[in-house]
């Protein structure tokens, strides 16, 4: 049991057929984590996946996207403009992806408009969200659909939690979520319970010139983000998230930061994937992908396939689409 593909196909096949919580609203963040403790993280992961798979909610959502994969790029004109809400660091390390060049790319052909709002590359998401708002209060476009990377999700996330929300966001219909830190991450969790590693934290982002408050901002349910995920009435939400083995975690960062995790239950290096089960959203998952989506083909054809089922459904909508927040309740 060596090769990495049969200790896959084995975890699959072994989470198909466990009697134990044989449908998706049988598992929660807690059920996740006990799973965890007694069968190991990349089970849990492996459950997780053939569970949301399987469910009533997002089974036809992966099947539209996985036929959609098969044809990507000879989609239609999106009837919207695409909003890129980027990544942490996006201006320092554009190669990680986080400035949202795949969707730039794809816009153009899909033949739709693409902007960027420029928030802070290294602010917290306080000073971000404010960006976001504003950005999108002063916006003139029809219809919006926001892709958000990474950080750019809990940007988002308290964008919305805002009290004009409803008007601010009133001309976005659709919130494409990639790999996003919606409700923050245990890593800045870890950092911040001990003062040792807050202390080197606060060090190297003195030295990078950098604000502290950027990881403070982003514990999970704590501080800013500890409030539920709420939509507008007739902004859905679609979600991609990476499903990775420990095998699959291909640097020395990314196997870290699972580790650091880990206990807590399924993740990909940086998200808990349980955090998925409360927000008002149809999920992607994607096997064996981490935080970052790599290889870079991957996120783009998956991307492509998203942007085409949206623009399937915005065309065909006659009549504002029902809430999901209803059809999940």
């Amino acid at each position: 049991m060596n090769d990495p593909q049969v200790n896959e196909k084995a975890f699959l096949q072994r989470a198909s057929d466990w009697p134990d919580c044989p449908q998706l609203s049988d598992l929660s963040a807690v059920t996740l984590r006990e799973i965890t403790r007694s069968e190991g993280v990349d089970f849990a992961t492996a459950l997780f996946y053939d569970r949301l798979r399987r469910s009533a909610l997002h089974a036809p959502f992966i099947e539209r996207i996985q036929s959609a994969g098969v044809r990507a790029g000879d989609g239609g004109l999106l009837p919207a403009t695409l909003v890129i809400v980027p990544g942490a660091l996006y201006r320092e390390r554009p190669e990680m992806g986080g400035d949202g060049h795949l969707v730039r790319e794809l816009a153009e052909r899909m033949g739709c408009r693409c902007e960027l709002i420029p928030i802070g590359s290294t602010h917290g998401v306080e000073a971000n969200a404010r960006i976001v708002r504003q950005w999108l209060a002063a916006c003139r476009e029809s219809a919006i659909v926001l892709v958000s990377l990474c950080k750019g999700s809990a940007d988002v996330k308290l964008a919305l939690a805002a009290p004009d929300a409803a008007a601010v966001f009133r001309r976005v219909v659709a919130w494409v979520n990639v790999c996003g830190t919606v409700d923050g991450s245990l890593a800045a969790d870890w950092v911040c319970e001990s003062g040792v590693r807050a202390a080197i934290f606060r060090g190297l982002y003195w030295w990078r010139g950098r604000d502290f408050r950027f990881i403070e901002s982003m514990r999970h349910d704590v501080g800013p983000l500890a409030s539920p995920l709420r939509l507008p009435d007739g902004m859905r939400m679609v979600s991609i998230l990476g499903f990775p083995l420990r095998n699959h975690l291909s640097t020395r960062f990314a196997r870290f930061s699972h580790g650091v995790i880990s206990r807590h239950g399924p993740n990909d290096g940086t998200v808990l994937l349980a955090d998925a089960l409360r927000w008002p959203s149809l999920v992607y998952p994607v096997w064996g992908a981490d935080h970052y989506l790599r290889p870079e083909n991957r996120a783009r054809e998956l991307i492509a396939a998203v942007l085409e089922y949206l623009s399937e459904e915005l065309s065909a909508a006659s009549e504002p689409a029902p809430l999901l927040a209803d059809r999940l309740s």
